[in-house]
């Protein structure tokens, strides 16, 4: 399989089930290819592991329906397999730079990206010190 068409592939595959555990075994029935080749040829065409990979969209996804509903944080956050408030905060904050609450309180635009050919998702964002201010921080 060609590796443009590997990773059109598995983006597809995560996509379309970003709020459910990824079954691997079924991952690997539709690729034809063992669970470790395609951990390894997943991280090196996308310079991420697959898990890492798979973490960031659920949390981009969770980042989106933070800002833009009015569901519970807990609620978001099972929605998309943490099994606890706590787990759905710390995952949050390693990949975003601040928690679902802070987020949700900040006056950020949350768009959709083209992340493969055909395929488009929630944009992951990632806050630092130079995107917080003047968006929702107390400055001092």
């Amino acid at each position: 399989m060609d590796k443009f068409l590997f990773i059109n592939v598995m983006i597809t595959f995560i996509e379309t089930r970003i709020k459910r555990k990824i079954d691997y075994d079924e991952l690997v029935y539709e690729t034809g290819f063992s669970l470790p080749y395609i951990r390894e040829l997943f991280q090196c065409q996308m310079n991420k592991s697959l898990y890492r990979y798979i973490l960031e969209r659920k949390i981009a996804n969770a980042a989106f329906e933070c800002r833009y509903t009015d569901r519970s944080l807990l609620s978001i956050g099972m929605s998309y397999g943490f099994n606890n408030a706590d787990a759905f905060t710390r995952a949050f904050k390693r990949i975003v730079g601040t928690t679902p609450s802070e987020l949700r309180k900040m006056d950020i635009t949350i768009r959709r990206t083209k992340l493969c050919a055909g395929v488009y998702g929630i944009e992951l964002f990632i806050l630092n010190d130079k995107t917080m201010k003047g968006k929702g921080k107390n400055e001092e």
